[in-house]
């Protein structure tokens, strides 16, 4: 049996999730439309399809980081160092998505932006509290959040705590563009309830890698189908866990586009089910092809960009914030993104989902560079420093 490195299937993965989060940036930054993609009465299947793809890039990076604590905690043999090193690194996010990444979103501080970032740096803190948990107790808790967070009536609940308190319900479930003060506007769109359960049940998978390479991916891949087929049953039966209804049409395009479109905002049980699903067979895959001997040699790239996978992201941001700004002041003499609002674009203005495609591509493979110097930097200098970056 060929030795597997499951942490080399955990970056090319990770490398992939990435990747697609660049293009749906790109999107936003080089090709803002005045219209939802996933707007099934105004998108088309080309541009519904490029947002749709980036719906994985959340629920698989944060359901990875699960499974790399775990295995971090394998590793050093220690709660103590792994709850340490929880906070610490949870902390670590909060600080950067508060400074650099708000920054590098509209190069200034007009909006206080809480993302995915944000909900990471949150979810590794509370992870670092549930790891002292029982094993069993925790998958169920895990199960128990993801499952029931869809029957919470937010407004009756908002109604509840009163008007000094919503803000603290909008931050856990509610996302929502809120003022905490006369002068500070919060765009809050990762609420912690359920991504903090999405990240403890990666770790309680974590727990999968202590079985046999070869019996190990049989397991991603059973539960990656029975997670799809869950999926589509609660979906296309309108049955739970998505307020955003299948509705049948006449055009086999449209009745696609309706069973895919799950709401993020916060994560539907359904929106989980539809993207963690098909991450676990892939998942499935790259091991099995690691068991056969396939040489995977063609995904390295992808590798060094999922072994550097918070760098390339501080990067990837203000590259494309700054390169899109150049781009559209030289084509139309003024910004076009997601801060400016239709009535405010030039009539000669169209949006082209080519430009942003090529955007995308030169912009991932320039940032390639950077990422494989920094990987080697990583690999032979071992300061605590880099491992936080």
């Amino acid at each position: 049996m060929a030795k597997i490195d499951r942490l080399y299937s955990l970056d090319i993965l990770r490398g992939l999730i990435i990747v697609l989060m660049a293009l749906d940036h790109t999107r936003r930054y080089w090709a803002e439309t005045p219209f939802s993609p996933t707007d099934l009465d105004q998108t088309t299947l080309a541009w519904f399809l490029t947002r749709w793809v980036t719906h994985f890039c959340a629920p698989l990076f944060i359901f990875l980081t699960g499974i790399s604590a775990y295995l971090y905690g394998q590793q050093v043999q220690s709660k103590k160092v792994l709850r340490n090193y929880l906070l610490s690194r949870g902390s670590w996010l909060i600080l950067l998505e508060l400074t650099v990444v708000n920054f590098s979103w509209q190069f200034g501080y007009d909006v206080v932006f809480l993302q995915v970032i944000w909900v990471i740096g949150c979810s590794m803190i509370v992870l670092a509290g549930m790891i002292y948990l029982p094993y069993n107790l925790l998958c169920l808790l895990s199960f128990f959040v993801i499952i029931t967070h869809n029957a919470l009536n937010d407004h009756a609940i908002l109604n509840w705590v009163g008007q000094d308190l919503t803000w603290l319900w909008h931050l856990l479930h509610s996302p929502t563009t809120f003022n905490l003060s006369d002068r500070l506007q919060i765009f809050a769109l990762y609420p912690l309830i359920p991504w903090f359960a999405v990240m403890s049940l990666g770790y309680c998978c974590g727990n999968l890698f202590k079985l046999n390479a070869s019996l190990r991916y049989k397991v991603f891949a059973t539960l990656g189908g029975i997670t799809i087929v869950v999926f589509a049953l609660l979906k296309l039966g309108n049955i739970y866990g998505e307020p955003n209804l299948f509705v049948p049409d006449p055009s086999l395009v449209t009745s696609i586009m309706s069973l895919l479109n799950n709401s993020k905002y916060p994560p539907s049980l359904v929106y989980l089910l539809m993207t963690i699903g098909p991450g676990l067979l892939i998942l499935a895959s790259l091991e099995y092809a690691q068991t056969r001997n396939r040489s995977l040699n063609w995904l390295n790239g992808l590798k060094i960009l999922g072994g550097v996978p918070l760098f390339y992201y501080l990067l990837h941001i203000p590259v494309i914030n700054l390169s899109a700004q150049i781009y559209s002041q030289l084509t139309y003499g003024q910004t076009i993104d997601f801060f400016s609002t239709p009535p405010d674009w030039p009539t000669s203005y169209e949006p082209s989902l080519w430009v942003a495609y090529i955007a995308w591509v030169v912009i991932t493979l320039a940032l390639y560079i950077p990422c494989k110097y920094y990987l080697a930097l990583k690999r032979t200098h071992h300061s605590p420093l880099l491992k936080y970056l």
